[in-house]
C-alpha cells in the first residue's frame, strides 16, 4: 500500500512539474517567460489596439455619424444586450463546443472571441460617446469619470479569477443561469 501511495505521489509531482512555468525553475523557463512577455507587448498588445481602433472607427463612420446621442445609445444598447446574451449562452455553448475537436476550437472559439470583442468595443464606445455628449469634454469630467471608474474597478477586482473553460465568466455570486 505504501508503494502504491508513493507511486501516486510521484505521478502527481511529475504532472505538477510539467505545468509549472515558473521563471525560477530553469533557464528555458526564464527564456519562455521573456519571449512570452515580449510577444505580448510587441505583437498582441498592438494588434488588440488595432482591432479596437478599427472597430471603433467603423462604428463612427456607419452608426449614425451625424447624431452623437443616437450613435451612443444605439452602440451602448447593442453592446450591453449582446454581452448579456453571450453570458446567458455560455453554458449551452460550452456544452456544444468541445475543446478537443479542432473544428470547434478553430471556428467556435475564434467566432466567439470576435463577437465578444466587437460587443465590448460597442459597449465602451457607447458609454464614451454618451459621456462626451452629456457631460462634455473637460478636465473636471475626465477626473470625475476616472475616479468613479477607479472606485468601481477596485471594488470588483477580486472577481477576476480563472475559470475552467473560456466560455465561463466569473460572477460575483458564483451563479450560473441555464438556458435550454
Amino acid at each position: 500500500m505504501a508503494a502504491e501511495g508513493n507511486g501516486e505521489a510521484n505521478t502527481d509531482q511529475r504532472e505538477r512539474a510539467l505545468v509549472d512555468y515558473s521563471p525560477t525553475r530553469s533557464r528555458r523557463a526564464v527564456l519562455l517567460y521573456i519571449v512570452d512577455n515580449l510577444l505580448s507587448a510587441v505583437v498582441v498588445g498592438p494588434l488588440a489596439v488595432f482591432y479596437w481602433r478599427g472597430t471603433w472607427e467603423l462604428l463612427n463612420v456607419y452608426l449614425f455619424p451625424g447624431d452623437q446621442a443616437a450613435s451612443g445609445w444605439t452602440c451602448s444598447a447593442i453592446g450591453n444586450v449582446g454581452l448579456v446574451c453571450l453570458v446567458y449562452l455560455q453554458e449551452p455553448l460550452a456544452r456544444w463546443l468541445r475543446l478537443d475537436n479542432k473544428l470547434h476550437w478553430m471556428f467556435g472559439y475564434h467566432l466567439y472571441t470576435y463577437v465578444m470583442g466587437a460587443l465590448n468595443v460597442c459597449h465602451w464606445r457607447g458609454v464614451w460617446v454618451l459621456l462626451d455628449h452629456y457631460t462634455g469634454i473637460s478636465v473636471l469630467s475626465s477626473w470625475l469619470t476616472f475616479a468613479i471608474g477607479k472606485a468601481i474597478t477596485s471594488y470588483y477586482s477580486y472577481v477576476t479569477l480563472l475559470c475552467d473553460h473560456f466560455l465561463q465568466i466569473q460572477t460575483k455570486f458564483q451563479s450560473q443561469i441555464y438556458i435550454v
